[in-house]
């Protein structure tokens, strides 16, 4: 009993000295912060920092403030903040004046970049970036260099300045990369999972779509490491499904065909996509197989096999229809139409409303009128006369309707056979049946024939 006491005296006794600890901590730390606090009030540095804050808060409670007025607030700070900077040399040793010097020159960046001052901003940077021996900011202030300097290049089209973004980028990517692994993660890794999205843009927009694509790649790799990159990213503007969509064009761009359906593939499994999976692979499908019909219906029944149905694979359907149509597939066509027909008119109305709304007709109004003329190749006029009833009650103003009802009641079905392409050596052949022709006739005109 005893020494159950003593056991209980003995952890009261820590729990005492634990919260004595946190306590005396606690007010360790707000006297440090009320020290340093009051180091930036004497500070001409700092003071000026406070100053800034401060009108930047005042101006924001204005009603309605005018671009004059917003731009005279810019102009005003920017000359201060380069007189006191110029007065006050970057000194490492003297803290904390070092840090407030620092911080005046990220807001003497900003207020360039506001002002439209990109060249005063790359200088200023490239002073800032030679000044500091942590690569954490390094990484940044590359970073900073390179999204100026494309900024810089969407105004002026300039080929330099689109180059020194990418040289930029490439510089911060490869002082992440050297980071220590602990130090990849987190809020650095979801603002370089940012920059690399903007690398990769800067290279696109230079025609360098490899690069591109493996810089995306670079984004979206680092985006799946761990849920803290992600979440980071996310906090950006930028998800799984935006970087990957803008890696599988690059990889397509470049005809690398592994690389885009394994960001297909990614894609089509995400659990709550903007888009759904039959989307992608639409988009997949019309660029990749874009002169290749044959490679495209074998693409898209081959992934209508193996994929579920959602919410868009009725107009993914209709375009395999399409294609098949148009390449005299009827056979192949005809059933795709009539399962469209028959089980998803309202899928349809929920896709393109305004088809319907408007008349115009979209995927469905195609469906319809294609069918008709199969029909009609088939000489059934009963099923041909189905088809135009539902045209002309869904959409009176489509010219497909205009096309389908011109002959009225006295239509015997032979208007709506489809035409067979005529062979190209025939027509060639009669082409130069009917130039021999002439040639001989103004032989013959000549000679008096």
């Amino acid at each position: 009993m005893r020494k159950m006491r003593m056991l209980s005296m003995c952890i009261s006794a820590m729990c005492l000295l634990l919260v004595v600890s946190f306590l005396g901590s606690s007010a360790r730390g707000n006297q440090a912060q009320a020290a340093f606090d009051e180091a930036q009030l004497r500070d001409p540095v700092g003071a000026l920092l406070l100053a800034y804050i401060e009108a930047s808060d005042r101006f924001r409670e204005l009603e309605n403030p005018s671009p004059a007025a917003r731009l005279a607030l810019w102009q005003e700070w920017r000359d201060r903040f380069q007189k006191i900077i110029a007065e006050h040399p970057l000194n490492e040793a003297e803290f904390p004046r070092d840090m407030f010097i620092r911080s005046a020159k990220r807001q003497l960046v900003a207020l360039h970049n506001g002002l439209g001052e990109y060249d005063k901003s790359q200088v200023l940077l490239q002073e800032m970036i030679a000044e500091t021996r942590n690569p954490e900011e390094k990484v940044e202030l590359y970073n900073q260099l390179g999204t100026i300097s494309r900024a810089r290049h969407l105004t002026s089209r300039r080929q330099g300045d689109l180059e020194k973004a990418q040289e930029a980028f490439e510089q911060a990517n490869e002082l992440f990369l050297s980071l220590p692994p602990e130090e990849r993660e987190g809020r650095i890794a979801g603002e370089q999972i940012v920059n690399l999205c903007t690398a990769a843009t800067a290279a696109r927009e230079a025609g360098d779509h490899e690069r591109a694509a493996t810089l995306f790649r670079s984004a979206r790799e680092l985006f799946q490491e761990s849920t803290e990159n992600a979440r980071y990213a996310v906090s950006m503007g930028y998800d799984l499904e935006i970087i990957t969509e803008q890696e599988m064009m690059q990889w397509i761009r470049v005809r690398e065909e592994a690389n885009a359906l394994h960001c297909l593939r990614i894609l089509s499994e995400l659990s709550s996509p903007r888009w759904v999976p039959s989307w992608y692979a639409l988009q997949y499908a019309t660029l990749w197989y874009a002169n290749d019909s044959t490679g495209f219906q074998r693409f898209v029944s081959k992934w209508l096999e193996d994929n579920a149905f959602d919410g868009r694979t009725p107009i993914l359907m209709a375009r395999l229809g399409f294609s098949s149509f148009d390449d005299e597939l009827y056979e192949k066509a005809l059933p795709i139409y009539e399962t469209l027909r028959d089980n998803h008119r309202a899928d349809f109305q929920r896709l393109e409303p305004r088809a319907f709304e408007g008349g115009s007709g979209g995927h469905y109004g195609r469906v319809l009128a294609d069918l008709a003329r199969i029909y009609a190749q088939l000489d059934d006029r009963g099923k041909v006369e189905s088809v135009r009833t539902e045209m002309v009650s869904l959409f009176p103003e489509c010219p497909r309707v205009q096309f389908l009802t011109r002959q009225g009641s006295s239509w015997d079905g032979s208007e709506y056979v489809v035409p067979r392409r005529q062979n190209l050596f025939f027509r060639l052949a009669l082409t130069g049946i009917g130039v021999a022709l002439i040639v001989l006739g103004l032989y013959l005109w000549r000679k008096g024939v």
